[in-house]
């Protein structure tokens, strides 16, 4: 906790009341300089992103301010450039050696850039431009958390920018402030965000864009509230279906006298009431993309006509002899096993392989906690946006803390409520952990008691050894096990433990992992 401190007290900046406008010269140099000293750095500067992906140096803490106006980074140049063109944080350990580095800035100032790490400031899918720090001597690299915690802070920047622009839109989306040169920045518009720099979140969506490339069925599983109907869209936006319709089906409320006449329409007299031809939802998603919610729901006789539509690409209207064709992209979501459900005949096997041609997992909240503070912004953003007039207020460290805490069962739609909430009964400029919900707080009460629901603000133990007094209480048989686990699910790269990944790989809850792991000793 120790070595978060720094970081959280960078993050707390953007919690208090700021002092100046965010964007302008005070504000950033103030950030750049808590930069240095959170991460023991020789340096930090901020570039801005202008309408031709030129990228224009604001702010730095080891270049004078007549000269910062100077600096111009082409297209792509640079390791901040790479930032950019990926939208990705980049991190390397000797800039001199690497071939994108360029040492045009260096070589004019008189320096030498050695470990750096650039993260594209990012907000709602809108790019700003870049936040570096920097080291200058050889010797001196940074913790490898400082990649995922740059991001955040970049991403936690960005959101105090589109703050600041919608409370002074005459600012415009940024301005370059230094000397008497203002110029606005183009923001591209935005697509369907999904919001996290965890690992487990940029992997899925990374599969997401990779699936847009094709027509191939898409299975979408992830626990209730996760963000499944996303990501299925960020897919369709991502594809050549893209100006097509995007429809979505809850397939649990389809009864199976709905089922056809919902997904394959009907013609007149087919039923009692029906006065009409009525296209399904195949047809009417043709040319687009067709979203199946808890697919898993659907009863066996439905998914036996389910799929001989995915087979044959043709859907024949209830009432109707005649088959048409059906051009439409499937995406199909679950919160369910799906392999123990075509065990326990529920679901069937072939419907499966032909649904899941790319299976995307979206991670539940309390695997990808260092998430939470970017949702908490975004959400209190997109709530302030949609109530005019309402000011948007900070989360309080006290706040911050609880939520990144609780183990959020309902995941992101839940953090999402709670934070409506809060919202709503927040009488100042502060939210404080009184201004949640009675069940959010009853639930954090009760699972402090219980002390199964809270865990450490890191989202993964660290790849040592724990140490407990208790150590006896676990068998050799079972150390052995756990730590096989552990080191089968390491994040690659890192040497860190996947916690989650290799509870699963057991059989157990993560909880009861962790608490094992804190009785453990290292094997002789």
């Amino acid at each position: 906790m120790k070595e978060r401190e720094p970081f959280l007290e960078v993050v707390r900046f953007f919690q208090r009341q700021p002092a100046a406008i965010p964007g302008s010269l005070e504000y950033n140099v103030a950030f750049c300089h808590l930069l240095v000293n959170a991460a023991s750095a020789d340096a930090a500067s901020i570039w801005q992103l202008d309408e031709e992906s030129r990228l224009h140096l604001i702010s730095s803490t080891d270049i004078r301010l007549d000269e910062v106006i100077k600096i111009t980074l082409r297209q792509g140049e640079g390791i901040a450039g790479a930032a950019v063109l990926s939208r990705q944080t980049v991190s390397v350990i000797n800039a001199q050696k690497e071939k994108f580095h360029n040492s045009r800035v260096d070589e004019h100032f008189g320096l030498r850039t050695y470990a750096m790490i650039s993260a594209p400031i990012i907000f709602e899918e809108s790019l700003f431009g870049v936040v570096n720090i920097l080291s200058h001597h050889s010797d001196k690299l940074f913790s490898p958390e400082w990649q995922e915690w740059l991001s955040v802070l970049a991403v936690l920047y960005g959101a105090a920018l589109a703050r600041a622009e919608r409370l002074t839109p005459h600012r415009g989306p940024l301005k370059r402030e230094i000397g008497t040169e203002e110029k606005s920045l183009k923001i591209p518009e935005a697509k369907t965000g999904i919001v996290g720099i965890s690992q487990a979140v940029q992997e899925a969506l990374h599969l997401c864009l990779k699936a847009g490339r094709s027509d191939i069925p898409v299975l979408i599983c992830g626990e209730t509230g996760t963000g499944k109907e996303l990501a299925a869209h960020r897919i369709h936006e991502e594809s050549r279906r893209v100006h097509g319709p995007f429809l979505g089906i809850n397939c649990a409320a389809l009864s199976e006298t709905l089922f056809e006449s919902e997904l394959f329409g009907h013609v007149k007299g087919a039923f009692t009431g029906a006065s009409h031809d009525r296209p399904g939802k195949f047809a009417a998603a043709s040319g687009g993309t067709l979203f199946l919610d808890e697919i898993a729901e659907l009863t066996v006789t439905s998914q036996a006509k389910m799929l001989r539509v995915l087979e044959e690409k043709k859907v024949t209207p209830l009432g109707s002899e005649k088959a048409m064709p059906a051009d439409t992209r499937i995406i199909a979501a679950t919160n369910k096993k799906l392999l123990e459900l075509i065990k326990e005949k529920k679901l069937r096997e072939d419907l499966y392989y032909r649904l899941c041609g790319i299976e995307i997992k979206m991670p539940p909240l309390r695997e990808r906690v260092e998430d939470i503070p970017l949702l908490a912004i975004h959400f209190l953003n997109k709530a302030s946006r949609q109530q005019k007039g309402k000011n948007l207020p900070r989360l309080s460290p006290g706040a911050l803390d609880i939520l990144m805490k609780f183990a959020w069962p309902g995941n992101v739609r839940q953090l999402e409520q709670a934070l409506l909430a809060a919202m709503a009964l927040c009488e100042g400029d502060e939210i404080i952990p009184g201004n949640f919900p009675a069940w959010f707080r009853e639930a954090v009460t009760s699972a402090g008691k219980q002390e199964i629901t809270y865990r450490s603000t890191g989202a993964n133990v660290e790849a040592q050894s724990p140490v407990g007094k208790d150590s006896g209480l676990i068998k050799d048989e079972d150390r052995r096990r756990y730590l096989e686990a552990l080191d089968a699910t390491k994040y690659q790269g890192t040497g860190r433990w996947n916690v989650s990944s290799a509870a699963r790989r057991l059989g157990i809850p993560r909880e009861t992992l962790t608490y094992h792991l804190k009785k453990m000793r290292p094997l002789k």
